[in-house]
């Protein structure tokens, strides 16, 4: 008989009291039950490595999503730390766009103030003050005082409103720039101008001393009592105190006679001439040129003269005129 087509008895005694159960199994049966049981143990381990393989490889997955979504908080921090930077430059932009605004605006004031004081404002009285200003609501300043408010946060449409502010704001200040340059140049010309015929016109006190004694005009002369006529003014100072030159010019009369002393002229140009008369000393000489506050001469009493004094006049194309008009400085504001 061959192997498979044996049988095989099985008996299954429960207790002494019961019956003997039994049953036959043939060998394939039990062969193919051993298979079974085999390939169940396979498929049982085959599925234990796979889980435990596949486990892994889920807790690789697991802790590589960690890792990426921390990466990606992480960098989304760093994006939104850079945007309220951004943010916050921005605004330190517009604010800075601003002060430059304001500072412009003053510019022109300043340009127009310094044509007003030099007496060359334009006949439109155009001036760097009449640039386009985006600064319409008032003056601007970030120097000094205090600032505070509640902090709010700032939304998109808030800043995109700021982005166009500031745009328009470069875009007046380059408007102005361009405007500016050509207009303060010809308030560099016009000032340059004024200041070489300011140099020649005698306009401060020729002495420290400011006391006047005698008025230009008819006055009632000192030696004769008479009524005479008096072609300048006598500032009253002690002898030896210095004597400057009212505006640049040339020396054209350095020398002493019995009137007039020891005196000085110089010549201003454009007809306008100065003379200082009664000096106790003589501090140039003729073709000197001379600028404006130059020392020149002490005062004394030389000549015709009752007293330490300097006698002063100006004279425009031949005629005497009161000098008192011009006497609107000193040599220290004159520079």
């Amino acid at each position: 008989m061959k192997w498979h087509q044996r049988k095989f008895t099985f008996m299954v005694i429960p207790d002494a009291n019961s019956s003997v159960i039994r049953f036959q199994v043939s060998s394939a049966a039990i062969l193919a039950g051993i298979v079974l049981i085999a390939a169940l143990g396979a498929a049982a381990v085959t599925s234990y490595l796979m889980y435990r393989g596949n486990s892994e490889q889920i807790g690789t997955l697991e802790r590589k999503l960690s890792a990426s979504a921390n990466e990606s908080d992480a960098v989304i921090a760093v994006k939104d730390d850079r945007i309220e930077e951004l943010q916050s430059q921005l605004a330190g932009l517009s604010d800075q766009a601003k002060d430059v605004q304001s500072r412009m605006d003053a510019l022109g004031k300043l340009e127009s103030q310094l044509k007003e004081m030099a007496g060359i404002g334009g006949k439109d009285g155009s001036s760097a003050g009449n640039v386009p200003s985006a600064n319409d609501e008032g003056d601007y300043s970030m120097d000094g005082g205090g600032t505070g408010g509640e902090e709010l946060p700032v939304t998109e449409e808030a800043m995109d409103d700021l982005v166009d502010e500031t745009s328009d704001f470069f875009a007046v200040l380059n408007e102005q720039l361009r405007l500016l340059k050509p207009q303060l140049e010809a308030t560099q010309k016009a000032v340059q101008t004024h200041q070489k015929a300011l140099a020649v016109t005698p306009t401060i006190w020729p002495t420290d001393s400011r006391r006047v004694t005698s008025l230009f005009g008819i006055r009632r002369d000192p030696f004769t009592h008479r009524a005479k006529y008096h072609a300048g003014i006598d500032i009253a100072a002690d002898t030896g105190e210095p004597v400057y030159a009212a505006a640049d010019g040339t020396v054209v009369i350095a020398e002493k006679d019995s009137t007039h002393g020891n005196y000085i002229m110089l010549d201003h140009g454009k007809g306008i001439k100065t003379r200082y008369l009664h000096l106790s000393l003589i501090g140039t000489k003729v073709g000197a040129k001379v600028k404006k506050g130059d020392l020149i001469g002490e005062v004394g009493s030389t000549g015709r003269s009752t007293g330490p004094h300097l006698h002063y006049e100006v004279n425009v194309n031949g005629s005497n005129i009161d000098p008192r008009p011009y006497l609107n400085a000193d040599r220290r504001e004159n520079g």
